[in-house]
Order: C-alpha cells, then sequence, then structure tokens
C-alpha cells in the first residue's frame, strides 16, 4: 500500500508539473496601441459675389443685356477639401405659355467674355435650356467662376415680325441652376 500511495504522490508530482509547465503561459496587453478618428472634409459650393440679374428689364430689337453672376468653393476661411465637377444649367421660358421672345439669342461667357462651348443648347422659338460644365480643382485658396449670360436681340431676324413680340404680353425669364459633385478621389496612403 505504501508503494501505491508513493506511486499516487509520484504521479501526482508528475502531473502537476507537466499541467504547470504546459498551461504555464506569458500574457502581455498593450492598452490604446494605435488610436485614430476620421473627420468629413469640407464640401462647400456657395453663390459668389457676383450676381447683376435683374427682374422687367426691357429690351427691344438691336439692344443687348447682359447678366453676370459666379460661384465658389469657399466660406470665410473654410474652403472645399474636395475637388469637384459643376454642371450648370440655363432654363429660358416665357413669363407665361407660348409669350416668350422668340428672337433672342443667348450666349454664356467666361469672366474673360470668352464664349462658353456648351454640352447642349436646345434654346429654339425662345425656350429651352443651356448646359455647361466647369471644374473647382483642389486647392488651399478658395476659388471663384464668373460667367456672363449674353442675351441678344438681333436686329433683323429672317421671317420674324418683331414687332408681333412688343409689349408686356411678351417676356422671357432666365434662371441659372449649378449642381457640383465631388470628383473621384485618388487614393493616398
Amino acid at each position: 500500500m505504501k508503494k501505491n500511495l508513493v506511486l499516487a504522490a509520484l504521479a501526482l508530482a508528475i502531473s502537476m508539473s507537466i499541467i504547470a509547465g504546459t498551461l504555464a503561459m506569458y500574457v502581455v496587453e498593450i492598452d490604446d496601441l494605435a488610436e485614430g478618428s476620421l473627420v468629413a472634409k469640407e464640401f462647400i459650393l456657395l453663390e459668389g459675389g457676383t450676381d447683376t440679374f435683374e427682374d422687367n428689364v426691357k429690351i427691344a430689337p438691336g439692344e443687348t443685356v447682359d447678366w453676370t453672376f459666379s460661384v465658389r468653393n469657399y466660406d470665410g476661411t473654410l474652403v472645399s477639401e474636395t475637388a469637384m465637377d459643376l454642371v450648370f444649367s440655363i432654363d429660358i421660358a416665357g413669363i407665361t405659355e407660348d409669350n416668350a421672345i422668340e428672337p433672342l439669342i443667348f450666349t454664356v461667357k467666361d469672366k474673360d467674355q470668352t464664349a462658353i462651348s456648351t454640352e447642349t443648347n436646345t434654346v429654339e422659338n425662345g425656350v429651352g435650356t443651356i448646359t455647361f460644365t466647369d471644374e473647382f480643382q483642389l486647392d488651399d485658396d478658395g476659388q471663384e467662376k464668373t460667367y456672363t449670360v449674353h442675351i441678344e436681340w438681333p436686329w433683323e431676324t429672317q421671317g420674324v415680325d418683331d414687332t408681333h413680340y412688343a409689349g408686356e404680353g411678351y417676356g422671357t425669364l432666365v434662371k441659372v441652376s449649378v449642381t457640383g459633385t465631388q470628383q473621384e478621389a485618388i487614393e493616398t496612403d
């Protein structure tokens, strides 16, 4: 029995040393190894400081009207932190249905008064839409883009009796809108 007790004690001692050796491990814990946060970039598109559009401006054959407007990508010290594509839409319509001044010719010009190539120019019989595109490149400084809508009533329009459009019964509305879309970002590390 002594022998069994010694063997049991020896088996217990061996198994305890094996368990203690194999179950022993090192534990190291590093709190807050790395930390970060994300903040959305500024995306700013506002009316610029220029808007010379007016209501009820009178025009007659042989005259022109120039209206200037601008957009910018900054607000005070905050500047848009993304490059953006701009799509401009100039809607032209009669003040009421079927009373637009049909002979009018519309041209969009840049700040240097150079005619802009438009994406579409569907103005026919004094109504329609003109669209064109531009962009704000990524820049730390605020940018402003200025455009002019040049409206001309030619002296003579083939097959058109200009006196037909005389008086308050005829008029044309011009409305400008712009959509800014973030350009696809370039991958950075």
